[in-house]
């Protein structure tokens, strides 16, 4: 058997695992406030589409994309909303992978963040396709009012109007309340709630129970007396 000349044979091809960093050892909020605001509205979002598996709801991941020239670049929202992916836990999020970017990104503003929030990452967003973008400064020191939103229309944002900025792909109003952001059902009225409101709720439903539990248990020893 006659063995091939190496040197005739095509070059192998050496493939390179790309590596994309999961975080950029970074504080994950600037400040305390913004800290639980970001955990109560990511909180109050994934209790809202609890019963959907085709809702995602994320926040301070990296989303990872590739600029015009092809470079890769990422973004880190601080809440992001995707509709029409699989509802599962994510270490990065990759956009050529999950084949649509967020419809909705909320940052919490602050000094530091101010410009690059108003400015790049609004640039980023529309760039990439995100519906609606939402700025909220929980200090209420950075910009005046302290909500606003835009709507993507013809590859540009536009300005929502109003104290009441409705979410029109999650059917949720935004209002700043008392110097936080809240969460509405648009059709409901409801208020989404935080995870210390949704404790003391599930703490005041038990104690009900139990009182009810306690009352019918009371009326049956007495009916069982009175027959006895």
């Amino acid at each position: 058997m006659t063995l091939p000349n190496i040197q005739t044979l095509p070059p192998r091809r050496v493939y390179r695992k790309e590596y994309l960093p999961e975080s950029d050892g970074k504080p994950m909020a600037e400040t305390d406030i913004h800290l639980n605001l970001l955990i109560a509205l990511r909180h109050a979002l994934k209790q809202y589409f609890r019963d959907r598996s085709d809702v995602y709801v994320s926040g301070n991941i990296f989303l990872y994309y590739r600029d015009e020239n092809g470079h890769r670049k990422n973004v880190s929202p601080d809440i992001l909303v995707v509709f029409g992916i699989e509802k599962k836990e994510r270490r990065i999020y990759k956009l050529e992978d999950e084949g649509k970017a967020p419809d909705v990104v909320i940052e919490l503003i602050s000094t530091e963040t101010k410009a690059k929030d108003l400015g790049e990452k609004r640039y980023i967003y529309a760039t990439l396709g995100v519906s609606e973008y939402f700025i909220f400064d929980p200090l209420n020191e950075t910009m005046q009012p302290a909500l606003r939103g835009y709507r993507l229309v013809e590859g540009e944002y536009l300005p929502m109007v109003g104290t009441r900025l409705l979410s029109k792909a999650m059917g949720l109003e935004l209002r700043a309340e008392e110097g936080t952001l809240r969460l509405y059902d648009h059709k409901s009225g409801a208020r989404l709630l935080t995870p210390e409101e949704a404790e003391e709720k599930a703490a005041r439903e038990s104690a009900q129970r139990q009182a009810a539990e306690a009352e019918v248990a009371r009326l049956r020893e007495e009916l069982a007396r009175l027959r006895g």
